[in-house]
């Protein structure tokens, strides 16, 4: 057993996961999202480098395996509760509950702003920049460069800082989202992120709470 002073080691047979097949990275992909949020949302330490050699299945049984942790990060339960309910909101458009309360939970904005002025720009942003563009990566970069203007001109005018933990999470994220497109052209690490989000959200907001986000998202969306 590893300590302080001792790092024990285990051989891992197996290949990499980007060197799989396609069914088999179509279907070990929503494994590894769902083991990734787990660790960020439930535990709070995560493994913040899952590139494709750290990414392994294995020969006998198929399954995924996490190799190296040597770069992790840790985050707090405060934390993890304000993440798992702006994933939520982020993925059911409410960009009004996403800026004014978890942006500020987060420490992304002080508690004291008044967002009125912002949240138009942020949600278009937001909309624009990341939902509308799906699993096509090019896009995504395409569309950051149109609103980039308006993405510097909002870091300027207004005190944003951006908690320790958050460029690693984005790291993980965008690096399993790059490994599944490989095998899925469609994948979309939104969709792929909210079945286990939402089940987290539950247990966080309670189920009458929850249902009140679910249902103003049908209808915001069924007009």
């Amino acid at each position: 057993h590893s300590s302080r002073r001792v790092l024990t080691m285990e051989w891992v047979d197996g290949v990499k996961l980007a060197d799989a097949s396609r069914d088999e990275i179509r279907a070990l992909i929503p494994v590894g999202v769902e083991l990734f949020l787990t660790q960020l949302l439930d535990i709070g330490a995560f493994h913040a480098d899952p590139h494709p050699g750290n990414l392994f299945v294995t020969r006998d049984e198929g399954m995924l395996c996490l190799l190296d942790f040597g770069l992790t990060a840790q985050v707090d339960e405060h934390s993890r509760r304000a993440l798992t309910t702006a994933i939520v909101h982020l993925l059911t458009g409410d960009f009004a509950s996403l800026i004014e309360v978890d942006c500020k939970e987060l420490g992304f904005l002080p508690h004291d702003l008044d967002t009125e002025e912002l949240r138009p720009v942020l949600t278009k942003i937001l909309t624009v920049g990341l939902l509308d563009t799906g699993s096509n990566l090019h896009a995504r970069k395409r569309r950051l460069v149109e609103i980039s203007n308006e993405l510097n001109d909002v870091f300027f005018r207004y005190p944003f800082s951006v908690p320790p933990f958050f460029a690693l999470v984005t790291r993980g994220l965008g690096l399993l989202e790059g490994i599944a497109l490989s095998g899925d052209p469609d994948f979309d690490i939104f969709k792929a992120s909210f079945p286990y989000a939402s089940r987290r959200a539950m247990e966080i907001m309670g189920t009458q709470s929850f249902h009140g986000v679910m249902r103003r998202f049908t209808q915001k969306f069924s007009q």
